[in-house]
């Protein structure tokens, strides 16, 4: 299973979890980006002894990756996570395995595809066949929502692009 990351996980409970085959990776949330994130990550300073020691293990860490910074629009909460998080991230610890998570923009596609390979990204189904427009297309249609949000259409082409080139 993998492990729920929170600004108190322990790393050597983590380490003695992955060497027991109990935990496979590790999945952060940052707090309230998205459903079930409540207890997410609140400061990145906090958990870098986890990532610290999962690096040296070799122990994947799973990303849903957005800000929550009110002040970042929605559409732009992925692209903003790369560049203040991500990017960061991944200077200090760059044998640090991580799989970005639902990526929806152009921005993480190309981010992914020049990352080399200890980064790797999934893509949800519904972000390769709707854009932003959907959510409005003959009214607000509520069952479309889901964050990470759907976005413009040159994104939707480019994760149709990267799920389709093999």
């Amino acid at each position: 299973m993998t492990c729920y990351l929170t600004d108190t996980t322990d790393p050597e409970e983590v380490a003695a979890a992955f060497q027991e085959k109990v935990f496979t990776a590790v999945k952060l949330y940052p707090a309230r980006a998205t459903t079930n994130s409540a207890f997410g990550v609140t400061d990145y300073e906090r958990v870098a002894p986890v990532l610290e020691c999962m690096a040296g293990l070799g122990m994947p860490l799973l990303i849903h990756g957005e800000v929550t910074d009110p002040e970042v629009d929605v559409f732009d909460r992925e692209a903003v996570f790369i560049d203040r998080v991500l990017h960061p991230l991944r200077r200090r610890l760059p044998e640090l395995r991580l799989v970005l998570e639902h990526i929806t923009t152009e921005e993480a596609v190309d981010y992914v595809i020049s990352g080399g390979p200890n980064l790797a990204a999934t893509i949800t189904a519904h972000h390769l066949v709707i854009n932003r427009n959907a959510i409005f297309a003959g009214g607000i249609r509520p069952h479309l929502y889901c964050l990470p949000i759907a976005k413009r259409e040159r994104h939707r082409l480019a994760l149709r692009r990267a799920a389709t080139s093999g």
